[in-house]
Formats: structure tokens, C-alpha cells, sequence
């Protein structure tokens, strides 16, 4: 009963964070105390109603580059690790089964639980997977609190830098923003090279 209590309220607080997701907007672009800013992060974390990445770069034009990538930073991450809990304490039998039951995913949730750390700094890094989907696969399969908890951290870093940097400063510098995406690239393809799937199916 606990369970589907925890899954009803989270879903009626995706709706109701739906619902008023333009007034949440509004009320981010003008608000600029940073306190109540990492409370509504955490929340809009919890509840993706609307692309993080646009919620980084508004605070970015809110609070200024830095600021923000220290609130967006913080936010994501406990918000990721509060997924990762109730995931893991309250539905990791169901989702472990379903993890095993099907071959390929089992055989690469293998291949993760033995490299945890390069997996989900991986994950963060890559923009197109859905870090969601990164909070709820790590907590389903098992993974190691803090070795995820500090992967988790360490791979959000470029993306949320170069987005609150574009937050605050494309409209004023342009090229700046040209050349952070740049070097968000190079960083991106220097890491997957690192930390290319290949290492994810070594045996230690």
C-alpha cells in the first residue's frame, strides 16, 4: 500500500507540476533568492515537467553562470539520489526481475554492477539519455550508493556548466557561447573516448 501511495503522490505532483509549469517558469525568471532557487531546482528535478536543461540556462540569466551551476549542480544531484533511494529500498524486487527477464538487459546490468562508476559518469555526460532514466536503472540494478552518488556528480558538471554559462552570458557574449559549446564538445568526446562501452564488458 506504501508503495502505490509513493507512486500516486508522485505522479499527482508531475500533474499538478504540469499544470502550473508556465507560472513556475515565471515566477524563476524573476525570483533571484538563491534559497527558495535550489528548493524549486530540487522540485523541477524531481518532478521533469519542463527540460532541465532550460530551467539551467534561465537561472543562468537569473543568478549569473557560477550561481547557478552551483544550485543546478546541487539540486539534480539530490534529486537523482532521492530516485535512486526510493527506486532501490521500495521497488528494486520488481525491478530486478524485470531487469533479469530480459536477456539483454540483465547481461548488461552485469556488465555495469562490475564498472558502476564509468557507467553513470557515462550516462551523465551522453545529453541524448534521460538522466531519470539514469536515476531509476541505477537504483533498480543495485548500484553502489555512493560510487553512483559521485559519478552521478562528477558526469553532471560539463553539461550543467556549459548550459547555465549559455544562460548567462549567450545574449551578452555570443562567442563565448560559441566557443563553451566547443569545448563542451571536445570534453564530451575526450570522455566517451575514455570511457568507451567497450571498458563496460571488460572482466576485471
Amino acid at each position: 500500500m506504501r508503495k502505490w501511495l509513493t507512486v500516486l503522490l508522485y505522479v499527482s505532483g508531475i500533474f499538478l507540476a504540469f499544470i502550473y509549469r508556465y507560472d513556475i517558469l515565471a515566477w524563476l525568471r524573476q525570483d533571484h533568492n538563491a534559497l527558495l532557487g535550489l528548493s524549486a531546482a530540487a522540485l523541477l528535478a524531481l518532478f521533469p515537467v519542463v527540460p532541465y536543461k532550460l530551467i539551467i540556462g534561465i537561472y543562468g540569466y537569473a543568478y549569473g553562470s557560477l550561481t547557478a551551476a552551483l544550485i543546478c549542480w546541487s539540486a539534480s544531484t539530490l534529486a537523482g539520489a532521492v530516485i535512486y533511494g526510493v527506486v532501490k529500498y521500495m521497488f528494486k524486487e520488481k525491478a530486478g526481475k524485470y531487469l533479469t527477464s530480459v536477456p539483454a538487459l540483465g547481461k548488461f546490468t552485469s556488465a555495469v554492477q562490475r564498472r558502476p562508476f564509468a557507467a553513470v559518469v557515462l550516462a551523465r555526460l551522453v545529453p541524448v539519455i534521460p538522466q531519470m532514466g539514469v536515476n531509476i536503472y541505477a537504483g533498480a540494478a543495485g548500484l553502489p550508493f555512493w560510487s553512483y552518488l559521485a559519478a552521478s556528480g562528477l558526469g553532471k558538471i560539463p553539461g550543467i556548466a556549459l548550459y547555465a554559462f549559455l544562460g548567462g552570458q549567450l545574449f551578452d557574449h555570443p562567442r563565448s557561447g560559441l566557443m563553451a559549446v566547443m569545448v563542451y564538445v571536445v570534453v564530451l568526446a575526450l570522455a566517451v573516448f575514455a570511457l568507451r562501452p567497450r571498458s563496460l564488458w571488460t572482466k576485471e
